[in-house]
């Protein structure tokens, strides 16, 4: 395969995806040891709850954030 390009995410010029957005925003309210609230994020974006939880969930799925269930949702070493 002679002619063959690779791109990487660094080539790629796309705005984030609204779970790389919700995981920005785990990172900003993060204090350092407590997990942040699903209710406190939908509460700091002005958007409806059950979005939210998703677009986090979808966010821990690709390893952005951690779950910690019953409690709230960690930034991941990433």
């Amino acid at each position: 395969m002679r002619y063959v390009l690779e791109f990487t995410e660094a080539d790629l010029d796309r705005p984030p995806s609204e779970p790389e957005k919700v995981a920005a925003t785990v990172r900003e309210m993060f204090d350092g040891e407590t997990p942040v609230r699903t209710m406190d994020v939908a509460e700091k974006l002005g958007r409806n709850y059950g979005t939210v939880k998703t677009h986090l969930h979808r966010a821990g799925q690709q390893n952005l954030l951690q779950c910690v269930p019953r409690k709230g949702w960690l930034p991941t070493e990433c």
